[in-house]
């Protein structure tokens, strides 16, 4: 009778454990998707900031080492950050910027930065997408306000005196 009991219990917690150990693994998948996900707008957000602060001129590769940086720190399971887009919506108008160049001013707006993540979880995308990464986006919009320097020469000691005259 004995004997009976133990096959009984071992016939037990092998049929959970097809059950149990299943769930975990799902478990853990959709865990390091949040975490993915949580990431991604992360470091989008980052991106729009920095894209944001600064010249105009230069803000791509500003955004660019944001993703560059979350793409060294990522994982095996969170890999391939990239900057999906950058847009800038100047409620400045373009030919007005250009016209600021040589004395200066200020041009504002909002910059508009989208990034993707590829998630490479153990079970989930073989249900889902018969093995290839799951790939999310995310999309940021920071306002701006960049001045333009002067970079007008200030008159010589002789245009002063001229002009007090």
């Amino acid at each position: 009778m004995k004997r009976l009991r133990s096959g009984q219990s071992m016939v037990e917690l092998v049929c959970g454990l097809f059950i149990l150990i299943p769930l975990v693994l799902v478990l853990f998948d959709l865990a390091v998707i949040v975490i993915a996900v949580q990431v991604n707008d992360q470091t989008c957000r980052q991106a729009a900031r920095a894209a944001a602060s600064g010249d105009p001129a230069s803000a791509m590769q500003r955004a660019q080492a944001v993703v560059a940086r979350a793409n060294q720190q990522g994982s095996s399971m969170m890999s391939n950050y990239t900057l999906a887009a950058l847009n800038f919506n100047p409620t400045t108008l373009p030919g007005d910027a250009a016209a600021l160049v040589p004395f200066g001013g200020t041009v504002t707006g909002t910059v508009s930065v989208d990034t993707t993540v590829d998630v490479k979880p153990f079970i989930v995308p073989y249900v889902y997408s018969g093995g290839a990464p799951l790939t999310f986006r995310s999309s940021q919009t920071y306002p701006f306000s960049y001045v333009v320097p002067n970079t007008a020469q200030k008159p010589g000691k002789r245009t002063q005196i001229a002009l007090a005259r």
